[in-house]
């Protein structure tokens, strides 16, 4: 049981501790129980958040796995129950959760390919086509269409939420990329009568990612 897990492998970690840095060495892996957990790395001599994890989320899966330094730093931004589960308890855990040993090697191999991508499109990408492939993939979700069917439609804040949530994009940030975007006419920003803030833009964005 997961219980038993968090009994044998959990620790309390505060807000701000510094969880392991790009280049330390480590064989061990964390996984989330309780807070959030900031991913970032180096990336043109500054910052890149790669993602906010929260519970349920694993981190640092690598060094269980290989003995090469850490790719990217962790810290604490909500104070965390973290598993800490060394290359040594690997073989613990198989024996007394096949099932949580199972899932856990499938989401490895996502993990392993989402995050490839998005170091590929952090060395590559401006912020600004970050946030255009955001708008896009969030359109496919949870978006809508104009009456013409040529303009397609997100609700700002839920965007917002999921920008820092998933890309780790500060939301003051995200609004200031998302001026400079309407600005150059490529979205729009609306308010309807009950207040709320819809960003629109045309379908001829996809086009621009070679999407169809």
């Amino acid at each position: 049981m997961l219980e038993k897990l968090v009994d044998k492998f959990g620790s309390i970690y505060q807000e701000g501790t510094v969880v392991f840095r790009e280049g330390d060495g480590g064989d061990e892996m964390y996984i989330i129980h309780e807070g959030e957990v900031k991913i970032s790395l180096k990336a043109k001599n500054a910052e890149q958040v790669l993602a906010i994890l929260k519970p349920g989320d694993f981190f640092g899966e690598m060094a269980v796995f290989t003995d090469k330094s850490r790719s990217a730093t962790a810290v604490v931004v909500e104070k965390a129950l973290l598993l800490k589960i060394k290359r040594s308890s690997m073989e613990y855990i198989i024996q007394n959760n096949p099932t949580f040993a199972n899932s856990l090697i499938k989401k490895l191999c996502d993990r392993l390919y989402t995050t490839n991508a998005q170091i590929e499109e952090l060395l590559v990408l401006s912020k600004e086509t970050r946030v255009l492939k955001a708008v896009v993939s969030f359109w496919k979700e949870h978006g809508s269409k104009d009456a013409t069917g040529n303009q397609l439609i997100i609700k700002l804040d839920p965007f917002l939420k999921t920008l820092h949530s998933t890309y780790g994009i500060d939301m003051n940030e995200a609004k200031k990329i998302l001026n400079q975007l309407q600005e150059q006419n490529t979205v729009k920003m609306r308010r309807d009568k009950n207040d709320s803030i819809f960003v629109t833009f045309s379908s001829k964005i996809f086009h621009y990612f070679d999407v169809i």
